[in-house]
């Protein structure tokens, strides 16, 4: 399979690119340290390569710049197949986030999600703070249908750091020594994409 947008290339997984995603830049504020891909020894690769592209509910698969370098992954977690959803994550290099990767590949990733795969729904949960993925999320038409305050995904960052986050971002609190902050959990319906869609054809002809 090979899905092609107007920057982007998404195809399945190969053992092989793990070894360049070790290789990506890094995040530097600690709101995002938990974005970064992992220093991976070459066990724990062959290791993270059989979770996302070996097991039975999961699926991953590569996004590529038209020169072939490897920029993100896209796995579809908890897939359900009778109920046909499953649960969306998306991470980019950091070197190469803001340049219009993201909105690019999710548009195109949901075309196959629905009319190649035959799925229904899918799901996703974004930290509130986290503006850029929500734009793109929204852009490409998800929805937001509930929110959460529920604890932040990076923990061993240390209780200093921790003060500084909460100092600097009203979406942060301390409770009980854990960093809590705000998420959204949004989705998109095939019927929903389908309307979405409609909608960017009709605006793009007025």
């Amino acid at each position: 399979m090979m899905i092609v947008g107007d920057s982007i290339k998404i195809r399945k997984l190969k053992r092989e690119d793990v070894d360049k995603m070790v290789l990506w830049g890094k995040h530097e504020d600690p709101v995002f340290l938990h974005y970064n891909f992992p220093n991976l020894s070459k066990q724990e690769r062959d290791l993270w390569y059989r979770i996302k592209a070996k097991s039975f509910r999961r699926k991953c698969f590569t996004i590529e710049d038209f020169k072939n370098n490897i920029i993100g992954y896209i796995s579809l977690r908890d897939i359900k197949f009778i109920k046909r959803e499953s649960e969306l994550g998306i991470v980019f290099d950091p070197n190469k986030l803001n340049k219009g990767y993201g909105t690019d590949a999710l548009s195109n990733f949901l075309d196959f999600y629905f009319n190649v795969l035959k799925m229904r729904k899918l799901n996703l949960k974004v930290a509130k703070f986290n503006k850029r993925a929500l734009r793109c999320y929204q852009k490409c038409g998800f929805e937001i249908w509930k929110e959460i305050l529920d604890e932040f995904e990076e923990q061993n960052i240390g209780l200093k750091i921790m003060k500084k986050i909460v100092e600097s971002n009203k979406e942060f609190k301390i409770n009980n020594g854990k960093l809590v902050t705000n998420y959204y959990y949004m989705n998109i319906t095939k019927e929903k994409y389908l309307f979405h869609k409609e909608r960017e054809k009709l605006l793009i002809t007025l």
